[in-house]
């Protein structure tokens, strides 16, 4: 039987959203593919087209390259399952893509109390007291920049004491909080209450919270990358409450290889300043 590949990939995208896949770009992706095969009068999906278009662009990245490729071959096995004379099975591994992640700097805890003892000094006062909270909830929490940045009062539930954080996608969950990052917070409050100004919004919060680092040069020091702080506490706050292990990873890891987000230092629950548990910032 003869399948309209137009048909087809209107007919994959919807089943496939059905159940909840964005696929924000396979939609166009798919559509210039056919374009494609239309401009060499080509009437079924052979991996040889599917190779040329992923490559059509020989100035690209080959990240770009194998996504490109991913797609055509998700949609191409759709059409084979309809009709295997329609379409060829494009197998995987094709484009190779190696991603390489550059390795963050890991602040030490005595880092991450200095980065928040310069932070009190930013001015007005009320920026100050917001930068202070907000790097040590994301070091104490494990919580990314931007959700750390979006919380608001309705957020923060005192009893149980657990954080409602909106992630990625939309998507939320409830991060329990140590009695010290809670005090740290309910101490945030009430110098939020006392002070005059408006609190620092996600924008102004990534660019303020590079100041503290970026006061004080030293020679060999890696950028500030804030988004790191998060680093020093494995994502999911697994093991909440239990008692604190001693940290075992100071700075920078040893051989710069990092595999895992969760091997780079044991939990640190504790919302700390320079050693002692957390005082609000005077005004």
């Amino acid at each position: 039987m003869s399948v309209d590949l137009r048909a087809a990939a209107a007919d994959y995208l919807h089943t496939r959203r059905a159940r909840g896949y964005r696929l924000a770009d396979h939609g166009w992706l798919i559509a210039s593919f056919l374009d494609h095969l239309a401009a060499h009068a080509a009437t079924t999906i052979s991996v040889a087209q599917a190779l040329v278009f992923a490559q059509a662009r020989p100035g690209t990245g080959r990240r770009w390259q194998a996504a490109r490729l991913r797609a055509i071959r998700a949609f191409a096995a759709h059409v084979h399952a309809l009709d295997p004379c329609a379409a060829e099975l494009i197998p995987d591994g094709l484009i190779t893509a190696k991603i390489t992640r550059r390795i963050p700097y890991l602040y030490s805890p005595e880092q991450i109390a200095e980065l928040m003892s310069r932070a009190e000094v930013l001015s007005p006062p009320l920026l100050g007291a917001s930068v202070h909270t907000l790097i040590g909830l994301i070091a104490a929490t494990g919580l990314r920049s931007g959700e750390a940045a979006g919380l608001d009062l309705d957020h923060l539930c005192v009893d149980p004491p657990v954080l409602t954080v909106t992630g990625k996608h939309g998507k939320q969950r409830l991060v329990p909080l140590h009695p010290s990052t809670l005090e740290a917070l309910t101490g945030y409050q009430r110098v939020r209450a006392a002070l005059t100004g408006t609190p620092t919004d996600r924008s102004a919060a990534r660019r303020c919270s590079r100041q503290p680092a970026q006061r004080e040069h030293r020679p060999g020091r890696l950028p500030h990358r804030r988004r790191r702080l998060r680093s020093a506490h494995p994502t999911g706050l697994r093991g909440a409450t239990s008692p604190r292990p001693e940290t075992h990873l100071r700075g920078q890891h040893p051989d710069r290889r990092l595999p895992s987000k969760r091997r780079y230092r044991r939990p640190d629950l504790t919302f700390r300043t320079s050693g002692r548990r957390y005082a609000p910032p005077s005004s």
